[in-house]
């Protein structure tokens, strides 16, 4: 299956848009603001989803399923994948006809407890949305207008 450019904006986009809503929401919270604690509280915030695809999910979930060791993984992708893995197996005996994709693409859209990233990686997510930096990439792929 191939993926599209588009699906990759949209992706990013809507990620990047759920990290900017927890992140106004921890600001508008805090009594003082001190950035590296902001940046911790938005990736321990719950997100509308697991921002990852179903493909990457799926391959983790079926590598778990025959009991295959991570390689070489961050904790937090570690710990996002278990919690998926724990969501399969109980949708797995809810929907024991439905494909391990089916029920993947069904849990990926569920809601997150986290974000599953650094509190780094928050900010720098952050600089990024704030200076422009995914516009400008996006700019790059999109085909110029004919007028």
């Amino acid at each position: 299956m191939a993926k599209h450019f588009g699906s990759i904006m949209d992706f990013t986009r809507q990620r990047n848009d759920d990290i900017m809503r927890a992140y106004r929401e921890k600001l508008a919270l805090a009594n003082y603001i001190v950035m590296p604690e902001i940046f911790e509280k938005v990736a321990e915030s719950p997100a509308r989803r697991f921002w990852v695809s179903e493909e990457r999910a799926a391959v983790e979930v079926s590598r778990m399923l025959v009991g295959k060791p991570f390689s070489r993984m961050r904790q937090n992708k570690r710990e996002m994948f278990e919690e998926i893995f724990r969501r399969y197996i109980a949708l797995r005996d809810l929907y024991p006809d439905k494909s391990l994709f089916e029920l993947v693409s069904t849990i990926v859209h569920q809601p997150a407890p986290k974000f599953y990233l650094t509190p780094r990686t928050v900010g720098e997510f952050i600089y990024r949305i704030k200076n422009g930096w995914y516009d400008k990439q996006f700019d790059r792929y999109r085909k110029p207008s004919c007028k």
